[in-house]
């Protein structure tokens, strides 16, 4: 992508940072170019660098091309109610940093029970309770194999094809087959964001997480992000295009003119890295560019639909749909008892979630509403609104979050966290192989960024 392409995607003049909480001295007209250390990028990773450093007595300055902060936590509120549209999900409550803010800061949260889900079968029919073991069955035996094989492997293959390798051992019944097919998705490919025959073998499931239950937070991401803005010099509008590291302070070139700083912290997602957005002068180690070439950056899209009345009455939290079209529409969860609103939320994720990025607004709602009226028949309501994400065409991420791709491994992860010349400090989810693909990942690779500052 050209630079003067994505200039169009964002406004070229810079934007106070109102209700924010700048620091003084912008207010008074006194804008500084240079400072101890510049941000790219106000998302998780970067305001909670900048927020340790600031705490520390440094001299900060975030860098943030778009026109809000936040990078992929964002709360969207068109639709009357605060929706967000990246990070829903505070995963593990127990020892989540994340968790202790929203404890600190008083916000209500709500937590999710997994096994609290109505399945149906691709023509609408209620999947029986013996149907449901069945499922959960063949795919616990389906993945101890593959675990089998994961243990066994002496060279990286994908995860799909150990798993198709499982599948050949036996015969299973067609409602089976689709059965399988709509566990892998939801169970792993939602969660990596990525087709399982993009996913390493040997590493797919290395990363770990905190105990505890998964919780929603009822008014948004957007109240611990805006916690973490406050007080920070956030330049907004402001594309960085070169980041030249070749003397003695680095040298940060946008469309508002040259940044410097004795060190930098790069937190643009994976996306932006692997699609070479940001020019670095010198070019980075070899290492490094390996490093973001191999790791895999994936797509999980999210629809909200906004319907007149709920037609659904079950009382469990999420609704399965067993389809004919693997990885299509599988998972939706019951947004009302969130919002109190008739809101239902849909996933997409892979390679599906990437064909209807493609998709127009009208075909996108008609392709979710087809497989919602084959589950509750065709009186259900055209929806009165909604919200389609389409993460891996959004220039400032070209991704949702990243995977351990075959090939990779989790040191690509370990080589991109660890400093260049000891000016330059990438942080970001795809940092941190323990917590990959997380908000609290992101969150604790700026911790790690700002300790190594």
């Amino acid at each position: 992508m050209t630079t003067e392409s994505r200039r169009s995607f964002i406004r070229l003049a810079l934007t106070s940072m109102a209700g924010l909480g700048c620091l003084p001295y912008a207010r008074a007209g006194i804008i500084p170019m240079s400072s101890d250390v510049v941000i790219i990028g106000a998302g998780m990773s970067g305001l909670a660098a900048a927020k340790d450093l600031v705490a520390k007595g440094k001299g900060v300055i975030l860098l943030e091309a778009q026109s809000n902060i936040g990078g992929r936590t964002v709360t969207d509120r068109s639709l009357g109610l605060p929706l967000d549209l990246g990070a829903s999900w505070i995963h593990g409550i127990n020892k989540n940093p994340i968790s202790g803010i929203a404890n600190s800061l008083n916000i209500s949260t709500f937590p999710t029970n997994y096994d609290s889900i109505q399945r149906y079968d691709f023509d609408g029919r209620t999947i029986t309770d013996a149907e449901d073991s069945l499922v959960d069955a063949n795919f616990d035996g389906l993945m101890a194999v593959a675990s089998k094989a994961q243990r066994q492997a002496k060279t990286d293959k994908s995860l799909g094809s150990a798993i198709n390798g499982a599948l050949s051992l036996r015969t299973y019944s067609p409602f089976e087959q689709r059965a399988i097919q709509y566990s892998i998705n939801t169970e792993i490919e939602h969660d990596y964001a990525a087709d399982t025959s993009r996913m390493s073998l040997r590493y797919w499931d290395q990363d770990s997480g905190f105990s505890g239950k998964d919780v929603i937070i009822k008014q948004g991401y957007s109240q611990i992000i805006n916690h973490l803005a406050a007080g920070l010099d956030i330049r907004l509008s402001t594309m960085v295009q070169e980041v030249d590291y070749g003397s003695s302070d680095v040298k940060i070139k946008t469309n508002n003119g040259i940044f410097s700083a004795k060190k930098v912290i790069v937190t643009v997602p994976l996306g932006v890295l692997k699609a070479g957005a940001i020019k670095f002068t010198p070019t980075l180690p070899a290492g490094y560019s390996a490093a973001i070439s191999r790791l895999g950056m994936g797509v999980l899209n999210k629809t909200y639909l906004r319907f007149p009345y709920k037609f659904w009455d079950e009382q469990e939290q999420l609704l399965g749909y067993i389809g004919l079209e693997p990885g299509r529409w599988a998972e939706w969860y019951d947004f009302q008892r969130i919002t109190n609103q008739p809101i239902l939320l849909g996933f997409n994720a892979g390679s599906f979630a990437s064909t209807l990025e493609a998709y127009s607004d009208e075909q996108t709602v008609s392709s979710a509403m087809t497989v919602l009226r084959a589950m509750y028949g065709a009186s259900v309501p055209n929806p009165i609104g909604y919200k389609i994400t389409r993460w891996g065409k959004n220039p400032f991420s070209l991704g949702s979050y990243s995977y351990v791709g075959i090939g990779s491994s989790p040191t690509d992860c370990d080589t991109l966290a660890k400093p260049v010349n000891s000016k330059i400090i990438f942080a970001g989810e795809h940092t941190i192989k323990k917590y990959i693909g997380t908000a609290h990942g992101a969150y604790l690779s700026g911790l790690n960024a700002s300790a190594k500052v």
